[in-house]
């Protein structure tokens, strides 16, 4: 990079250079049609000149720029360096384009002032030359810094920061560029007003100039001469044109690039967040309007991201269905009475196995134990609600309302007692006791909402029906099955179930006996 920035300098620089020696050999020739310098301080003001610019600016951007030189050329990375430097390096980062621009400018400046004031008396104190009267000097002050520093200072900026947006990400790594605050930012609208003024306004004071000194040498030459000196404010006028298009058209496509590419590269980032990628990031390389848009991008996918692993975790607690209509907005948490179909299992046996088994153990079997039912209950359009010790607690019907919530709790229940019996045959060849479990399934109404507190809440059901559920699980303990519904979900059924009518029971709570039902399978 560093090889880049110093071959910049002195292409640009003597360019400026080349613009300044032309504009006073060939167009400011000097008042009555005298040159104000020979030809041989123009060969040595393109030479010096040329040598003083890129002396002055080596020296600074050499002293000012090494780390920030390493970091971009890869040899040294921006999160190896403590918190005080990595800001400053960040934002000398930022500032380099205009700063490099603005060194340019000054050993420009320095130039016009040591060919335009200094050079006259030297050669007056020294070779004996005639003076040079004061608005010569400020003449070529103005010819050397306008003509050569303006125009090299500008192509300088916009070079510059062309060149560098494709290094500038290494100090941003996480893309941040608003971070700096106080930034020299150049706008979008303020890139085309400087084009706008290199077309139409920078030609003006060159022109004035050029007119002054023709008027100037008008009023003492005879008119023979006068031809002369009105066929070369001609070529003048003709040089300045072609000069400030030549720039002007530079610029713009400096300026058109830095449009035009990262809104092409936004675009394209835009074109794979709709094919559904969303580990596409665009690269921050301005702190402008469009740098902004980009950054404004990257927040937004990385929001959709987050929204998209949230969705993503959730459906592994419900089913797609539920979750796309909770996410939607098309089910109330707020609380109703909603009538349900409601599982409760328990495994039997767990606490012994628990005290001889190691932790490590237990934890994996439950888990692998709980992920097979959760996947159950949630192909079944069921919804876990809680995990208590060893037992499942499950909602068909809820949030998501629907009619057959009876049939489809039976059928994640079989779904269950099918997937414990393969787990089993795993755990018998690791030499484990097989796991078994007790469930009840009852129908009932439930007032049904998100409890809990400003912190945490969670989707909850109140009410007697669950009460029942629970005690119709514990009765799987007494009449030795594993499955046993309520009198009202078998009345509710609609599908070809195999059950056996077990008896009337009193359950705790319960003033009348009630009807429960042994599931088999199906018919």
């Amino acid at each position: 990079m560093s090889k880049k920035i110093i071959l910049l300098s002195i292409t640009i620089n003597f360019l400026g250079a080349f613009l300044t020696f032309f504009y006073f050999n060939y167009i400011n020739s000097g008042f009555h049609g005298q040159p104000n310098i020979s030809q041989t301080q123009a060969y040595l003001t393109l030479a010096i000149g040329t040598g003083v610019v890129f002396g002055i600016f080596y020296m600074l951007f050499r002293k000012w720029a090494a780390l920030m030189i390493r970091v971009a050329d890869g040899d040294i990375s921006i999160n190896e360096l403590d918190d005080l430097s990595a800001n400053r390096l960040k934002r000398q980062a930022i500032q380099f384009p205009p700063l490099y621009a603005v060194f340019t400018f000054m050993a420009w400046i320095l130039a016009g002032f040591i060919f335009g004031f200094l050079e006259p008396v030297f050669s007056q104190v020294f070779l004996g030359a005639e003076p040079r009267g004061l608005i010569e000097s400020v003449g070529t002050f103005f010819g050397i810094t306008v003509v050569g520093g303006t125009i090299a200072a500008m192509i300088i900026y916009f070079a510059a920061e062309n060149m560098w947006r494709k290094v500038i990400g290494k100090f941003f790594p996480e893309g941040d560029l608003s971070q700096i605050k106080g930034a020299f930012r150049l706008s979008v609208k303020k890139r085309l007003i400087v084009v706008f003024l290199m077309i139409s306004l920078f030609p003006l004071p060159l022109l004035a100039v050029t007119v002054y000194t023709k008027a100037q040498a008008m009023q003492t030459v005879n008119a023979i001469v006068r031809p002369q000196i009105m066929s070369s404010l001609l070529i003048e006028i003709v040089f300045i044109t072609v000069i400030c298009v030549g720039v002007s058209l530079l610029l713009s496509i400096f300026v058109s690039r830095s449009v035009s590419n990262p809104l092409r590269d936004l675009e394209t980032a835009m074109k794979e967040v709709e094919n559904g990628n969303l580990d596409v990031q665009v690269e921050m390389i301005s702190n402008d309007e469009i740098g902004s848009v980009s950054q404004g991008f990257n927040h937004m996918v990385r929001g959709l991201e987050e929204s998209q692993s949230i969705k993503e975790s959730f459906g592994k607690y419900v089913s797609q269905e539920i979750r796309d209509e909770i996410l939607a907005g098309r089910v109330s948490l707020d609380g109703e009475m909603k009538r349900v179909t409601m599982l409760f299992s328990d495994l039997r046996n767990f606490t012994p196995f628990v005290e001889f088994t190691h932790p490590k153990q237990v934890v994996t079997i439950i888990n692998q134990y709980f992920s097979e039912m959760t996947e159950a209950i949630k192909q079944n359009r069921g919804l876990v609600l809680h995990f208590v010790g060893d037992a499942i607690v499950a909602v068909f019907g809820a949030p998501v309302s629907y009619d057959d919530h009876p049939d489809t709790a039976v059928e994640a229940a079989l779904e269950m007692r099918r997937r414990t019996l393969l787990s089993n045959e795993s755990l018998r060849e690791q030499g484990f006791d097989p796991l078994n479990h007790g469930i009840g399934i009852h129908t009932g109404a439930v007032l049904a909402g998100n409890i809990g507190s400003k912190e945490r809440a969670s989707y909850t059901l109140i009410g007697d029906a669950m009460n029942l559920t629970s005690r119709i699980e514990g009765l799987t303990k007494e009449f030795l099955c594993d499955i046993i519904l309520s009198q009202t979900t078998y009345n509710l059924l609609t599908g070809n179930f195999l059950t056996k009518n077990l008896s009337s029971v009193k359950v705790k709570g319960k003033k009348q006996e009630i009807m429960i039902y042994q599931l088999l399978g199906h018919a």
